[in-house]
């Protein structure tokens, strides 16, 4: 399909945005999320040797957070140079133009039945520690008594019924509750904030041989590195972590490789610890019932329910 019909009359301003002229382009759907929360489609187009992207996010209506994501990724593209250059934007119709990244997401090259796990988790720890490297904001002394806060509350207002209750909540319970017996544990040690990635999961990595490339940060402010890392390490523990694997950061998740690229702290930093159990419960309770999940959700269950097994020993 050609690129006038695939987005109308807004390719034209688009490209006369980016300095570019708009015959001859070719569009053809490169990926698409529809989902509860969002329905999302990245176009690549293609003219000759040339190649952009273009993303729309059809849902929510939301011109102001779309423009805020879009804020983000200059700002981190700023500080990094490890996004893809932005070239044209139009909030109002939540759509943008930018330079193709080449290769696949990281979650693709992980899924591969012969993929080299520690010397992928090798390359992504690596502009990790980019990213985090070019944003630090201040060493400082971890507090988990905030997060242990927010999880009383959540456990408090799921008891009430002014928060619909997880899966299998009495389980949750309990997992909270023994993370909050930890926390003393990683009490006042140091740790590092900077300005991260905001949604570090592993399609948001584009692997192209060595070179990784980041896609949509999310709006940030200076926090633990831990906050990145968790994140990461739980949606590659949940999903596609060997089930036999152990770990030292997060129970049953090998993070050697990731840690053999990523050094601006290391595997004892307390807040990748801590928030990498956080992180377990934080995505636990976001699920629906289990009888109204979805095949992704049911699996993205199975693999957390293993998780808080390893870290906090609740049932399988």
């Amino acid at each position: 399909m050609n690129a006038e019909k695939a987005f109308g009359s807004k390719w034209f301003d688009l490209c006369a945005e980016a300095g570019i002229a708009p015959e001859g382009w070719q569009a053809e759907v490169a990926s698409r999320r529809d989902d509860r929360q969002r329905t999302r489609i990245v176009w690549r187009l293609t003219r000759g040797d040339a190649r952009l992207a273009v993303k729309e996010v059809r849902a929510p209506r939301d011109p102001d957070a779309f423009l805020a994501d879009i804020t983000a990724q200059m700002e981190a593209a700023s500080r990094f140079d490890g996004f893809p250059e932005l070239l044209a934007v139009d909030a109002e119709a939540q759509i943008c133009v930018m330079r193709w990244a080449e290769g696949e997401t990281l979650f693709d090259a992980l899924s591969r039945p012969d993929a080299d796990h520690a010397a992928l988790l090798a390359l992504a720890g690596g502009w990790i520690a980019g990213l985090h490297g070019a944003g630090i904001d201040a060493r400082r002394n971890f507090q988990p008594k905030y997060s242990v806060r927010h999880l009383r509350r959540l456990a408090h207002e799921m008891e009430t019924g002014a928060r619909p209750a997880p899966p299998r909540a009495r389980d949750w319970q309990q997992a909270a509750a023994r993370l909050a017996d930890m926390a003393a544990d990683f009490e006042g040690r140091e740790t590092v904030s900077t300005l991260g990635h905001g949604d570090l999961n592993l399609r948001n990595l584009m692997i192209c041989g060595t070179q990784v490339t980041g896609l949509d940060p999310r709006p940030v402010t200076p926090v633990p590195v831990g906050h990145d890392i968790a994140r990461f390490a739980v949606h590659y523990g949940a999903l596609l972590a060997p089930p036999d694997a152990t770990g030292r950061i997060l129970p049953g998740v090998d993070l050697s490789g990731l840690f053999a690229g990523y050094d601006v702290v290391g595997v004892d930093e307390p807040s990748i610890g801590f928030l990498c159990r956080m992180r377990v419960l934080i995505d636990w309770q976001t699920l629906p019932p289990e009888p109204r999940q979805t095949g992704p959700e049911r699996r993205r269950f199975a693999g957390l329910l293993r998780l808080a097994h390893a870290a906090f020993e609740t049932p399988k």
